[in-house]
C-alpha cells in the first residue's frame, strides 16, 4: 500500500483554488502560454494525487485528515475520500485534466485566457471541495464557489447571447443553492453542528417529521443542480452555448456533483425521511428521460443534441437512486461514471467538428466520416455507450439501473425507461449520420493531437469500463455502499 506521507485531501482542493489567482498574474506578465501550463500541471498534479489516493480506498480505507479552523463555532477544516466520493473525485479530477489539455487548441484565438485558466481551476476546485469535505457548511461555500465561476466562463467566452444565458443559468441554479441551503441551517438548528458523522449517527434514527421538509429541500437544491425536469432548463442553453470545453465539464462532471448530494445527504443522511417521496420521484426520473430524448430527437444543432441528451440521461440516474435499494442505487451510481465518460468524449466530438468546419447546424454538415474517421468513430462509440449498446460500459449501468427498478417492483415505469433508450438510440443515429455520412465529402481535418488526445483517454476508458464495469462496482462495495 502506498502512504503519501502528504495532506494528500488538502492539496487536491488547494492547489486549484491557491494557483488560480497564480495562473492569472503569470498570465499577465508571461502571457496566456503560462497559466494554460499552471492549469493543465496543477490539474495534472491534482490527477497523479488522486490516482494514489485511489489505490488505498479501492480496497476498502477511508482517508480522512482535518484541521484547525473555527473552533469556536465547532468547525474544522475536515476532508473525507471514500468508496463514494472517490467515484465523483476521480471523475472531475480526470475530465478537469483532460479539458484543461483540450481547451489548449481549441481557446487559441480567443482573448483573455489568462482569466479562462484561472477560472477553471477555480471551477474544477469547487467541484472537488464539493465531494471530498466533511461537514454541510463547507459542502455549501465550495457548492457556490464552482457556480460563480462556470458562470463567467459562460457569459464571456460562450456562444449566442452568452450573457442572457450565463445569468439564467446563475438565476436558477443559485436558486436551487438557497433551498440546499435552507435545508442545511434546517439541520444545524436540529443538531447542533452540520458535520457528517453527527448527521450520520443521529438523522436517520430521528423521528421528528420536518425531516421530511429538510429532505425535500436538500433534493431541490441537488435536483437543480442534476437538471431533473422541470428545473432542468438552464441546461440546454448553458452546455450549448458554451465554450466546448466548458461543456465538457458541465456535462461530464458538474451536473454529477447534484447527484453527489442527492447520494450522501439524502438518501445516505436522511433516507427513511425521503421514503415516502421516492415513488414520486422515480416518475419524475421517467418523465426527465422520455422529454430530454424527445428535445434531442430534434434538435439541429449538435451542441443542443448533447445537451438535451444530458437531460435525459440524468434521469436514468435520478431514476436508479430514487429507488433507494442497493441494485437501483448502484446502476445509479455506475452509470454517473459511464454517462461522464461518454458525454465528455461526445462534447470534445463536437467542439472538435465545429473547430474544424465551423458549423454547428448537423443539416448543413455531412460527409465527415472520410476526412474526420476517428472523430466519427469515438462519437459513434460514445452515442452508443449512452444509448446502452453492449459491450460498452453505458449497457451495464443502466442494466442494473432496470434490474433495480423491476426488483423494487416498478414494472411499469421500468418498462418506460427501457423503451425510452430506443429515443436514445434514435438521436445518436440521426445526428451521426447527418454529420458524417449524409451528404457531399467535405475536406476537413480530423483532430488535432491535443485534441485528439483528451478523446484517446475517454475513448479507451469507455471500451475498457465496459469490460472491467466490475471494477467500479467492486469500490463501492468493498466501502459497503449502498448500504
Amino acid at each position: 500500500m502506498i502512504e503519501l506521507g502528504v495532506p494528500s485531501l488538502l492539496l487536491t482542493v488547494a492547489l486549484p483554488v491557491g494557483f488560480a489567482p497564480l495562473a492569472f498574474l503569470f498570465g499577465r506578465i508571461a502571457g496566456h502560454r503560462a497559466s494554460e501550463l499552471i492549469s493543465h500541471a496543477v490539474l495534472g498534479v491534482v490527477l497523479a494525487l488522486t490516482a494514489l489516493n485511489a489505490l488505498q480506498v479501492a480496497s476498502g480505507r477511508v482517508i480522512e485528515e482535518r484541521y484547525p479552523w473555527l473552533p469556536q463555532l465547532g468547525l474544522s477544516l475536515g476532508f473525507r475520500l471514500d468508496g463514494l466520493s472517490l467515484l465523483f473525485l476521480t471523475l472531475i479530477a480526470l475530465v478537469g485534466f483532460l479539458a484543461s489539455v483540450y481547451s489548449s487548441r481549441y481557446m487559441e484565438n480567443e482573448l483573455g485566457l489568462e482569466a479562462y485558466y484561472a477560472l477553471l481551476l477555480l471551477f474544477v476546485g469547487g467541484m472537488l471541495g464539493v465531494v471530498l469535505v466533511t461537514n454541510l457548511f463547507l459542502f455549501y461555500i465550495f457548492w457556490e464557489l464552482m457556480l460563480i465561476p462556470s458562470y463567467f466562463l459562460i457569459a464571456y467566452w460562450g456562444t449566442g447571447n452568452a450573457r442572457v444565458i450565463g445569468f439564467k443559468y446563475f438565476a436558477m441554479t443559485h436558486a436551487g443553492a438557497l433551498a440546499l441551503l435552507t435545508g442545511i441551517v434546517w439541520l444545524n438548528v436540529l443538531y447542533g453542528n452540520v458535520e457528517f458523522s453527527t448527521l450520520l449517527s443521529r438523522a436517520p434514527l430521528d423521528t421528528r417529521p420536518e425531516l421530511q421538509i429538510v429532505s425535500l429541500l436538500i433534493f431541490a437544491g441537488a435536483a437543480v443542480k442534476m437538471a431533473l425536469f422541470p428545473v432542468h432548463t438552464w441546461l440546454p442553453d448553458a452546455h450549448a452555448e458554451a465554450p466546448t470545453p466548458i461543456s465538457v465539464l458541465l456535462s461530464g462532471v458538474m451536473i454529477k456533483t447534484g447527484v453527489y448530494a442527492f447520494a450522501r445527504i439524502v438518501i445516505e443522511m436522511l433516507g427513511p425521511h425521503f421514503k415516502p417521496f421516492a415513488g414520486a420521484i422515480a416518475l419524475l426520473s421517467v418523465i426527465t428521460m422520455i422529454w430530454g430524448g424527445a428535445m434531442a430527437l430534434v434538435q439541429t444543432d449538435i451542441k443542443r443534441v448533447l445537451a438535451y441528451s444530458s437531460v435525459s440521461q440524468i434521469g436514468y440516474i435520478s431514476f436508479g437512486l430514487s429507488l433507494l435499494a442497493p441494485v437501483g442505487v448502484m446502476g445509479g451510481l455506475l452509470q454517473v461514471v459511464t454517462h461522464g465518460l461518454a458525454k465528455s468524449l461526445l462534447f470534445m466530438t463536437a467542439g472538435v467538428i465545429i473547430h474544424s468546419v465551423g458549423e454547428r447546424d448537423i443539416r448543413k454538415l455531412g460527409g465527415l466520416m472520410s476526412s474526420m474517421p476517428f472523430t466519427a468513430v469515438a462519437f459513434l462509440a460514445g452515442g452508443l455507450s449512452i444509448a446502452g449498446t453492449p459491450p460498452l460500459a453505458g449497457f451495464f449501468s443502466e442494466l442494473v439501473i432496470f434490474l433495480g427498478g423491476f426488483q423494487a417492483g416498478l414494472w411499469l415505469l421500468t418498462s418506460i425507461a427501457i423503451l425510452a433508450t430506443a429515443i436514445t438510440l434514435g438521436y445518436y443515429t440521426r445526428t451521426f449520420m447527418y454529420v458524417f455520412q449524409v451528404g457531399e465529402h467535405r475536406h476537413a481535418h480530423d483532430a488535432p493531437i491535443s485534441m485528439m488526445a483528451p478523446m484517446v483517454v475517454l475513448l479507451a476508458l469507455l471500451v475498457t469500463f465496459g469490460i472491467y464495469v466490475g471494477a467500479v462496482q467492486n469500490v463501492l462495495v468493498a466501502w459497503g455502499f449502498p448500504k
